[in-house]
């Protein structure tokens, strides 16, 4: 498999990582509107569904960093987008 399933599925595959991808989603898109800029150029929607998908072990600011460098997300991405996945990773499913 070359990536996650596509979204609408989550929900029945994978629960946890469909609140994932939801916080993920809703966190990028307050950011993207913060910065007035599309949400795809704050971070590709690939790469968040990757991370949601398929979390790093330990989920931590270097874990999130080190996994949206090695998807291929540039230094200033990483860096506005680290602490938003963070959150979106850590957070409990509601």
């Amino acid at each position: 498999m070359t990536g996650p399933p596509p979204p609408r599925a989550w929900a029945d595959k994978d629960p946890a990582a469909a609140a994932r991808l939801s916080a993920a989603r809703a966190g990028v898109s307050a950011l993207a509107e913060r910065l007035n800029m599309p949400q795809e150029n704050v971070i590709s929607p690939d790469t968040v569904r990757r991370i949601c998908w398929e979390p790093p072990k330990a989920v931590d600011p270097g874990s999130v960093e080190r996994a949206l460098a090695g998807f291929g997300a540039r230094p200033w991405q990483v860096e506005l987008v680290t602490p938003v996945l963070v959150d979106a990773l850590t957070a409990k499913a509601a």
